[in-house]
C-alpha cells in the first residue's frame, strides 16, 4: 500500500498530537502545520493526500480562508479537505458562513472520536 499524507493544519497542539498518534498508528504518514499560512506554506512544498482543516486558529475564520485559498490555487484544489472545528459551539457559529459553497469532503465537530475519523479518511482515500 502505498502511504498516503495527512496534514493537519490546527493551533492546538494537543489535538495534533492526538490525531498524529491515531493516524500514524493507522499507517498514514502526519504533517502538521499551526496556522492557515503554514499549512498552505507546506501544501506547495509537498502535496498531502488530505488536509484535516480546523476553522478557528488565528482567527476564529482562518481555516475556513485558507480552504477557500486552496480552491482558488489549481496546483492546490484537488487535495481533499476534511474540516474540523469545534465553531458549532463557541460564539463564533453566527459568523461562519452557510450560504456558500466550500471545497471540502467532510465537516467534523469537535470533540471527534478517533475510529470515525479514521473511518472518513479512509473512506475518502479509499485505503
Amino acid at each position: 500500500m502505498d502511504q498516503k499524507k495527512i496534514l493537519v493544519v490546527d493551533d492546538d497542539p494537543d489535538f495534533v498530537l492526538a490525531v498524529r498518534l491515531v493516524l500514524e498508528g493507522e499507517g498514514y504518514l502526519v504533517e502538521e502545520a499551526a496556522s492557515g499560512a503554514e499549512g498552505l506554506a507546506k501544501m506547495r512544498a509537498s502535496l498531502p493526500d488530505l488536509v484535516l482543516m480546523d476553522v478557528m486558529m488565528a482567527g476564529p475564520l482562518d481555516g475556513y480562508y485558507t480552504t477557500q485559498e486552496i480552491s482558488d490555487d489549481p496546483q492546490l484544489r484537488s487535495v481533499l479537505i476534511l474540516m474540523i472545528s469545534s465553531i458549532t459551539s463557541t460564539q463564533y457559529v453566527a459568523s461562519f458562513p452557510t450560504d456558500q459553497y466550500l471545497e471540502i469532503v467532510d465537516f467534523i465537530s469537535k470533540p471527534i472520536d478517533p475510529e470515525a475519523l479514521v473511518s472518513k479518511i479512509r473512506e475518502r482515500l479509499k485505503s
